[in-house]
């Protein structure tokens, strides 16, 4: 079957809206289910923090796996796990089982953000930033969509069950599309470099991060933007219906409130990572961390729920086309072991996703609200001064030294999309 050059990045652009839009509406009901069920609030965060624990463990293998047959691979598997995980979420009426599920949608998302990201660095080599922008806002579009979907149907139903059944429903199409869209020879750079004795040919994904300063530099702001921005992941549903004593109708108003702004500053945020580079948007999430906890403390009801959630939003929709930007330009200076940067990098960002929940939910369990808040703004400030600013700094640095990308037939740039 013969597929258009565009095909992978639409792919990746319509996989990660129908993906979001059913995963969302997990992660708007699953705080609320465990809730239900009787769990604690540390038992909630473990919940939401055991889908990034198991992350770490699954990245570089699929790092691997990108190098060495191509991103189509990684991805399949990845789509088709995450769809075993909607149908056992139909009969997870257990702590044992929705861990079970977290797992599974752990492993699958493990396995994704490499190959997404593999997808679109081999594609294109340049415009990255707006490429990434336009996959993010269709994730994030399908985020806030599910957002308001999730609570229409809990507020109209009150019945998990027909949540969970038509998250089933949407998990079916991701691995058509990918199947579809996706050609298999598809590959990354895989020029070789040179083995040296401080550079093994072979080696784990770990080692190379570690080896290298801008990659130690960027996992560790990766690390730390992941585990303060999750922080409330998943905890701001608990926050909004014990605290703010919101409804889930009001709760789906509030997610469907940050789509303007998701929208708007995605695409923007991707134009100047392109035309300015990466390093004057990478402080936006810490900057937004801190300033959503400030405003989720000192007004917890509707108004300022609403207002931390969009200040929360707009940092995210400036760090993520930046994020991935920084990583593919990483896997480009590193042909034949793209993949592994990929992975070892998002690692860092999965680690501390999984930290930032549990952290979360201990400080809240035991020192109570404003010791979760105030840890959370701390961290936000920390990250700029001490990281982002480094970052940047390093970003200026090694423009330079950054390699021409040569021409490939499989690559094109997200111009050539219709």
């Amino acid at each position: 079957m013969r597929v258009r050059r565009s095909a992978p990045v639409r792919a990746v652009v319509v996989e990660s809206f129908t993906t979001r839009l059913g995963f969302g509406m997990v992660t708007f009901g699953l705080p609320l289910y465990a809730l239900e069920l009787g769990f604690s609030l540390t038992q909630i965060g473990a919940l939401i923090g055991a889908k990034a624990l198991i992350e770490p463990a699954v990245k570089p293998w699929i790092g691997r796996l990108v190098d060495a047959r191509g991103p189509r691979l990684g991805y399949l598997t990845a789509v088709i796990v995450r769809f075993l995980a909607s149908l056992l979420l139909l009969v997870a009426t257990t702590p044992l089982t929705l861990f079970g599920v977290r797992l599974l949608q752990g492993a699958a998302s493990a396995a994704r953000d490499p190959a997404s990201i593999g997808v679109i660095a081999a594609t294109t080599s340049t415009r990255l930033g707006r490429t990434f922008s336009l996959s993010i806002g269709a994730k994030d579009l399908g985020n806030i969509s599910a957002g308001a979907a999730a609570g229409l149907v809990l507020g109209t139903t009150g019945s998990f069950t027909v949540l969970w059944a038509i998250v089933a429903g949407l998990a079916m199409l991701p691995p058509l599309i990918v199947w579809l869209w996706i050609p298999a020879d598809l590959r990354l750079n895989t020029a070789p470099t040179p083995p040296t004795p401080d550079r093994p040919r072979r080696g784990l994904t770990v080692p190379i991060v570690l080896r290298d300063r801008r990659l130690r530099l960027l996992a560790t702001f990766g690390l730390l933007a992941g585990a303060t921005a999750h922080m409330t992941h998943g905890m701001f549903q608990v926050l909004a219906v014990t605290i703010g004593g919101v409804s889930p109708t009001q709760l789906g108003l509030i997610y469907t409130g940050s789509a303007l702004a998701l929208l708007v500053v995605g695409p923007l945020a991707g134009w100047l990572a392109d035309r300015h580079g990466p390093g004057p948007l990478s402080g936006a999430r810490g900057i937004a961390n801190a300033a959503s906890s400030l405003t989720y403390l000192l007004a917890p009801a509707f108004g300022g729920l609403l207002a931390g959630r969009l200040v929360d939003d707009i940092g995210k929709a400036a760090f993520r086309p930046t994020w991935g930007s920084l990583i593919a330009a990483a896997s480009h200076r590193h042909p034949g072991r793209g993949g592994r940067v990929i992975a070892g990098l998002d690692t860092a960002l999965s680690i501390g996703e999984a930290l930032g929940p549990l952290l979360a939910a201990l400080l809240w369990d035991v020192w109570g609200l404003a010791a979760f808040l105030g840890t959370r703004i701390v961290l936000g400030v920390g990250t700029e001064v001490l990281i982002t600013r480094r970052l940047r700094t390093l970003e200026r640095a090694g423009r330079a030294e950054a390699p021409t990308i040569p021409a490939d037939t499989n690559r094109c740039s997200i111009e050539a999309l219709p």
